[in-house]
């Protein structure tokens, strides 16, 4: 066998393993997407429950959240500015959800409730005071544009006040 024989020998054999290794590498590629979404959607859930939580074991907090909905000139000036920071701490979980469903890590299924509650909210009426003043300027310009869009259509949304 003379060396030219040795070189194409290795190249067919170097060609045949190929394959396999690109195989492996789109199972472990597809195995980490899965894992990537399974996370998304946990956070989805994990930042959910912990903002939901606080109302769920406050009655002040609820209070508070339930009159800002409803009647946002019945707040007092403490009360507005807990209420900001509760309607802030949804929207910055809103965006992140936004980014994750863009980038197909978040399915339709979850992301079609993260939509009606952006859409309650900013369709209430401190909800939309709190976006007006603060959500169009402090979030992502991508998300600012998306919630616009929601805004302008006609898709219902659930009423928080009916309680």
């Amino acid at each position: 066998m003379t060396l030219n024989d040795a070189y194409l020998v290795s190249q067919i054999a170097a060609a045949i393993l190929v394959a396999p290794t690109l195989l492996y590498l789109a199972l472990q590629v597809r195995q980490n997407t899965k894992q990537l979404k399974a996370a998304a959607r946990y956070q989805f859930v994990e930042a959910t429950g912990q903002i939901n939580a606080v109302m769920a074991g406050d009655k002040s907090a609820a209070s508070v959240f339930r009159r800002g909905i409803s009647d946002y000139a019945s707040l007092d000036e403490d009360e507005r500015w807990q209420f900001l920071v509760f309607i802030g701490q949804h929207m910055q979980i809103h965006s992140v959800m936004f980014e994750l469903y863009e980038d197909g890590l978040l399915p339709e299924t979850q992301w079609h409730n993260v939509r009606k509650d952006i859409l309650t909210i900013v369709r209430s009426d401190g909800g939309k005071r709190i976006w007006e003043e603060y959500g169009r300027t402090g979030l992502d310009p991508e998300f600012v544009a998306y919630v616009e869009r929601a805004r302008a259509s006609a898709e219902a949304t659930y009423d928080m006040t009916k309680i």
